[in-house]
C-alpha cells in the first residue's frame, strides 16, 4: 500500500508534467508570434531561394516524426510498457522518499511515466518546429498554421491526465495485493 503523503507526492509529479505540457503549448504561440513578426518584415517576406526544396524535406521530417509519434506512443506509453520498463528508469529526485517495495515500484513508475510523457511532447513539438522554419523560409505560412495547428492537437490529446497517472499506481498497487505465483 502506498502511503497517503507519498502518494501526494507522486501525484504532484503529474503537475510538473502539466508544466513542462504548458511550456510546450506556449512555445507553439511564440513561434507563431515570431514567424508573423519576420514575415512582417519586407527583407525576409520573400522567402529564401531554395524555399522549396525545404518545404518538401521539413514535410517529410514532419511526417515522419508524426509517425515515431504514434511508434513512441504504442512502444513507450503504453500502460503495459511503462509498468514492464519501470526498474529501467533513472527515479526523479522528488520520489526517492519511498520506503517499501510498493512505493518504489510506484516511484519507478511514476518516474517512467512523466519522463515519457516528456520526451513525447517534444516529439510533438518538433511538428511545430518544422512549421516556424517552413513560415520562415518562404510564402508558407499555411503550413506555419497548419504545423502548428496539428501540434497544438496533439498536445491537447496528450495532456498528462490525473486519470492516467491514477491508472498506474492502481495497477501497481494491484499487482502488489495479488499473490505471486
Amino acid at each position: 500500500m502506498i502511503r497517503p503523503e507519498f502518494r501526494k507526492i507522486l501525484s504532484d509529479q503529474r503537475g510538473a508534467a502539466v508544466i513542462l505540457w504548458s511550456c510546450f503549448m506556449i512555445a507553439i504561440v511564440i513561434y507563431i508570434v515570431i514567424a508573423r513578426n519576420v514575415l512582417a518584415t519586407p527583407r525576409f517576406a520573400g522567402g529564401f531561394s531554395q524555399a522549396k526544396s525545404v518545404r518538401i524535406g521539413l514535410w517529410i521530417l514532419a511526417l515522419v516524426d508524426l509517425g515515431y509519434y504514434v511508434y513512441w506512443k504504442k512502444r513507450y506509453l503504453a500502460s503495459a510498457a511503462v509498468l514492464a520498463e519501470a526498474k529501467s528508469t533513472k527515479l526523479l529526485r522528488a520520489v526517492e522518499g519511498h520506503k517499501g517495495p510498493v512505493e518504489e515500484r510506484a516511484a519507478a513508475v511514476v518516474s517512467t511515466y512523466v519522463t515519457r510523457k516528456t520526451v513525447l511532447f517534444a516529439i510533438i513539438e518538433a511538428v511545430a518546429v518544422y512549421g516556424l522554419v517552413l513560415g520562415l523560409a518562404g510564402p508558407y505560412p499555411s503550413d506555419l498554421y497548419l504545423l502548428s495547428a496539428l501540434s497544438w492537437l496533439l498536445l491537447t490529446v496528450e495532456f498528462p491526465s490525473e486519470k492516467s497517472l491514477e491508472g498506474l499506481l492502481r495497477k501497481v498497487e494491484g499487482a502488489e495485493a495479488a499473490p505471486a505465483g
